[in-house]
């Protein structure tokens, strides 16, 4: 658990869901290669922060402090898995305007929120997927930043990123962005 806690204190910015259709694979004169997937609606539950670009090199790592330190996954009821995302949702505008991020994981419902985690359900959507390869966290910097500068066509409803249970920020440092389009 200190090698978790130790990677998300350096990490930048820190989603997926199984069972999704791979349309096709991608690559914007802008951004990096990605593949068109379709998702099926999601249950969520997590630590919410509420934050901007100008902060988040300091509070987003801090919030996965708090996230490890406070051993929120295991408050969360009905876990269908070990993997752990961190959701970007209820943006202002676009990614130069605050947003909040959550981080915890897909859930079977969301009958039971534990005080102090929020709940929501993520509809079904169409995403751009990005695949992290490289030393962690600097792929998935590089990712965000190819987003940001890139040319799709976004939704700003809920971007996520996926940690499956068996990453590791060095041994296993792969990961997924998941960015919602139109």
């Amino acid at each position: 658990m200190t090698g978790s806690i130790h990677f998300f204190k350096f990490c930048f910015f820190a989603a997926l869901f199984a069972q999704d259709i791979v349309e096709d694979e991608k690559k914007s004169p802008k951004s990096t290669s990605y593949v068109l997937q379709k998702t099926a609606k999601k249950y969520f539950i997590g630590l919410p922060l509420r934050t901007d670009n100008t902060e988040a090199h300091t509070a987003i790592p801090a919030h996965w402090g708090r996230f490890y330190s406070e051993n929120v996954l295991a408050k969360i009821p009905k876990r269908l898995n070990g993997d752990v995302l961190a959701v970007y949702t209820e943006y202002e505008k676009d990614h130069t305007k605050p947003y909040t991020m959550i981080l915890g994981c897909e859930t079977a419902s969301l009958d039971e929120i534990p005080e102090g985690l929020v709940g929501i359900e993520i509809p079904a959507a169409r995403y751009a997927v990005f695949t992290s390869n490289g030393p962690h966290p600097d792929a998935l910097i590089q990712i965000w930043q190819s987003v940001w500068n890139g040319d799709l066509d976004r939704s700003f409803t809920a971007d996520f990123e996926l940690y499956p249970a068996q990453f590791d920020p060095v041994k296993n440092p792969q990961a997924k962005v998941f960015i919602a389009i139109d």
